[in-house]
């Protein structure tokens, strides 16, 4: 998208931690290092949530472009341009998106399109557990109201899907773009996803038995010993003061410990897995009078 009005192309990111990366074009056609997009008091814009996505769009009619944030499982999130197209400028709190309902809209991604034909942008979402959901724009596309959110694709429920037998269908993360794939007058969708496939090792040699339990009584008592001290670092979270720092250093020392048992453990597992990513797509079908 061409983030300040140049007439070229630039990449707007998301990340894991909250803060939103610009990639400028470059005259040649390259791209300068990624940079932090910064608010109207120069300080780093950050999403409330973690593990978000960005689209540009002019949500409230005045002729520039604001950031419309997906996240991973909150709602979805808006930081107003307060600048101009050419030069945006933010405020440093964004605002959570709200249905006419007055519930906060969800979704890994927020991504604006007209899925049901009527001239008006609605907005289309993934999801953190699976599914894409459509909020319709009940208002207009210079002051859009979002209805209830409906139900485009239905999340699968969690299941230990063999590496050799493959997926069946888009699983978690979901992250959705629609366009008219096939070239029918109608809405589709594309669907990104992560999921994990499993495979099993061959059973543990006569040796690897012996070693495993020898190991097992340390790593027992490392595990306890986790257990203990993360129960006592919790126990401190959310109090005036915070977590003490020799509680902190307690904590290491225990991590420190049982970090390479676990390590070693992990050789024993026959059960492993693969993490894999696709994109599907989901062709829509003509509407069936009466229903």
């Amino acid at each position: 998208m061409d983030y300040d009005a140049d007439g070229d192309l630039d990449i707007l990111s998301g990340s894991y931690t909250g803060e939103l990366y610009l990639f400028e074009r470059k005259a040649d056609g390259s791209f300068v290092q990624g940079r932090y997009l910064l608010n109207n008091k120069g300080e780093d814009l950050k999403a409330k949530a973690l593990s978000v996505t960005v689209e540009a769009m002019d949500v409230d009619a005045d002729d520039d472009l604001d950031l419309v944030l997906g996240t991973r499982s909150g709602a979805v999130e808006i930081f107003e341009n307060v600048g101009t197209r050419a030069k945006p400028a933010y405020t440093g709190e964004s605002r959570p998106l709200m249905t006419v309902d007055g519930k906060k809209v969800k979704g890994s991604n927020a991504h604006h399109a007209d899925w049901d034909g009527d001239g008006l942008r609605d907005l289309v979402l993934g999801s953190e557990y699976g599914g894409v959901h459509w909020y319709r724009n009940e208002g207009t596309n210079n002051s859009p109201k979002y209805g209830a959110q409906q139900s485009l694709l239905d999340g699968r429920d969690w299941e230990k899907r063999q590496e050799a037998d493959g997926p069946v269908g888009a699983g978690s993360r979901t992250k959705v773009f629609v366009t008219d794939w096939n070239g029918d007058g109608r809405a589709d969708l594309l669907v990104g996803d992560v999921q994990w496939l499993y495979y099993t090792l061959p059973p543990l040699t006569a040796e690897q038995e012996a070693e495993k339990l020898a190991l097992t009584p340390a790593y027992e008592q490392a595990n306890a010993a986790l257990d203990k001290i993360y129960d006592e670092r919790n126990s401190y979270v959310g109090k005036p003061g915070g977590i003490p720092e020799e509680v902190l250093a307690r904590v290491k020392a225990v991590n420190d410990v049982w970090r390479p048992l676990a390590k070693k453990m992990g050789k024993f597992d026959r059960t492993k897995s693969k993490v894999h990513g696709w994109v599907w797509l989901y062709l829509q079908e003509p509407a069936v009078e009466g229903q």
